[in-house]
């Protein structure tokens, strides 16, 4: 059972300059849409009425929040923390100035006792292979955690395909995956001994299968260079932010 522990006064404060000074990736949801997206704390104000959280504004909200009226957002966030505990809050009401959400300071925060495997969005280009009884394939990547993965099968390419290629709670051996070199990076290579499927979405119109898989034995050195992966993600997705 989750056991959520509320955090308040100085140490919210504490919390938000952490995720400032690390840069951490939250995720942020707009209640009653299907509207969610990765952003990150910007500042903390302190003004006479109180003090204010200053968020980057992610790309399309504020198309998604015009049906809303100015003091009814109310939006809900969750990161990973310094213990890589699961945190949650939520906030209603605010503003948009710039490119940033001007929002109320949550009156707490909560610290879900479960760990959280946080996904990242992956570059363009990063894939993943392993063979099948049917022959190799290739799953193009679309985000990544450190407890398992998310992407679209590339090969065997989508007309070649008759049904998926794998099932619900298959187990795959031996799969690689290829992050490419940038002007920061040389190519990363990581294995994965053992994944299980753990869900399968199909766009019948492309006939695109789209897999989720769980990673069930991974070296240790081989977490290493994941962890590594996911950090120079979040990089990424600041510097293109």
């Amino acid at each position: 059972m989750a056991d959520p522990t509320k955090l308040q006064e100085q140490k919210l404060f504490d919390l938000f300059n952490y995720l400032i000074d690390k840069r951490v990736i939250i995720s942020m949801q707009l209640m009653g849409t299907d509207f969610e997206r990765l952003t990150c704390v910007t500042k903390v104000r302190r003004e006479s009425d109180g003090p204010w959280l200053q968020i980057d504004m992610p790309e399309g909200f504020q198309a998604a929040a015009t049906r809303f009226g100015v003091g009814a957002l109310n939006l809900r966030f969750n990161f990973n923390g310094p213990d890589q505990l699961e945190y949650i809050f939520t906030t209603r009401g605010g503003f948009v100035k710039g490119r940033d959400l001007h929002l109320p300071f949550p009156e707490y925060v909560e610290r879900i006792q479960r760990r959280k495997n946080f996904r990242m969005p992956t570059p363009i280009g990063t894939k993943m292979m392993f063979r099948t009884e049917r022959g190799p394939a290739v799953l193009g990547v679309i985000n990544i955690s450190l407890g398992g993965i998310f992407g679209a099968l590339v090969k065997p390419a989508a007309k070649d395909l008759q049904g998926s290629l794998l099932t619900m709670g298959q187990d795959i051996q031996h799969a690689g995956i290829v992050v490419p070199a940038d002007s920061e990076t040389e190519e990363l290579i990581i294995i994965i001994h053992k994944m299980e499927v753990r869900r399968i979405e199909h766009d019948p119109e492309r006939n695109i299968y789209r897999y989720a898989f769980e990673f069930k034995d991974i070296l240790a050195n081989e977490t290493k260079k994941l962890t590594q992966a996911i950090y120079y993600f979040q990089r990424v997705f600041l510097q293109r932010r």
